[in-house]
């Protein structure tokens, strides 16, 4: 299980291919999802979008076989700033470096938690080693400029303007010049051929309204599944008609703040379940039997009793592919229906209680 755990990290930091573990404004920043945010890769693996921001772009030709070289993630808003796409390289020798940190990590006991942390906070001390190629910028006009933004246009020469979209402007930021140091030669010569394209990078940048992430959460209407738990026992939508409102939390094993909430959420469970209200969790990072194995494991040991979910087709192809953050929790009635707004982040159990009285006052 810990090289799955370690083998997910590096994913999350060193491919852009794979929409990895966002990093949370909460504890363990590394491991969880929110406070910036990897490409979300879209039908065609050669193009990475950015709905939180605005921006998509296609993988140059010339970069397509050296696709696993190149980083992008999203910062969230600051002051007038809406958000950057940041393009990094990683060299080789950084993912060589990763490898063996992997290889090593790997012969930690898994009841070495101490070992295991630095091993992972290892592979996280390797992002140091990126280099920057570009940023893309979203300003808001209607904003006064701040800080932030005299700081980061001051850091390079070239500030193209991409594209606006109502009071929004979408900036391409970028330097002539490279900073090599602590390169190899390939790799510096690799990260000058990836940064030579910046003229077919341009071409194939575009900017749009940017879609947050409640508007992408509220096209869903409906929970419906069709699935299994952890333990093994069918389940499905039919459940719901059981209880007049159901708590669905999504929550995903490399979560932090997801593991903590958990006694929370059990004792919530506990209080509730005589009202007619039950909690469901779904883990989104399975079906995957080392995760289903250590999420069987993480559930065990917070005193989970209630149901949790391994997602069926329905559910991978719906709700969970709107759904950036985890813990992200929604509320359904006996139908299914989808009750208010979705949370994102974790909350305590007062938190909780206050969401589940709030759907109450609507279904009633």
């Amino acid at each position: 299980m810990k090289r799955k755990i370690l083998i997910t990290l590096i994913a999350g930091v060193l491919s852009i291919s794979m929409v990895a573990c966002d990093k949370s404004k909460e504890e363990n920043s590394k491991q969880t999802k929110s406070e910036t945010k990897k490409a979300e890769t879209v039908q065609d693996e050669t193009l990475r979008r950015f709905e939180d921001i605005g921006v998509e772009f296609s993988v140059p030709s010339k970069w397509k076989s050296k696709a696993q070289n190149i980083d992008a993630y999203a910062t969230q808003a600051e002051e007038n700033i809406e958000g950057q796409m940041i393009v990094s390289f990683i060299p080789d020798e950084t993912m060589e470096k990763a490898r063996k940190l992997s290889e090593e990590a790997d012969k930690i006991p898994e009841t070495d938690k101490e070992k295991i942390k630095k091993a992972a906070d290892e592979i996280m001390d390797l992002t140091k080693e990126f280099k920057e190629l570009w940023t893309v910028a979203v300003i808001d006009k209607g904003k006064e400029e701040g800080k932030l933004q005299k700081e980061l246009f001051a850091k390079y020469k070239n500030k193209d303007l991409m594209g606006k979209e109502d009071n929004l402007e979408f900036y391409l930021l970028y330097n002539d010049t490279l900073d090599t140091n602590g390169l190899s030669e390939k790799s510096k010569k690799e990260y000058e051929e990836i940064h030579g394209e910046i003229k077919e990078f341009k071409s194939l940048i575009k900017t749009f309204k940017p879609v947050t992430e409640q508007e992408k959460l509220s096209e869903n209407k409906k929970l419906e599944f069709n699935a299994k738990t952890l333990d093994g026992k069918k389940i499905d939508s039919s459940i719901l008609k059981d209880s007049k409102l159901t708590m669905v939390n999504i929550w995903a094993t490399y979560c932090g703040p997801c593991i903590k909430e958990m006694p929370d959420l059990q004792k919530l469970y506990e209080e509730v379940k005589d009202e007619n209200i039950n909690i469901l969790g779904i883990v989104s990072d399975t079906p995957d039997p080392d995760n289903e194995e250590l999420a069987k494991q993480i559930v065990s040991k917070k005193g989970v009793k209630f149901a949790n979910i391994i997602p069926d087709e329905k559910l991978m192809n719906g709700i969970l592919q709107d759904v950036s953050g985890v813990p992200t929790t929604f509320f359904v009635d006996s139908e299914g229906n989808i009750i208010g707004e979705f949370v994102v982040g974790a909350k305590n159990k007062d938190g909780y209680m206050k969401e589940i009285q709030d759907r109450l006052k609507s279904i009633k």
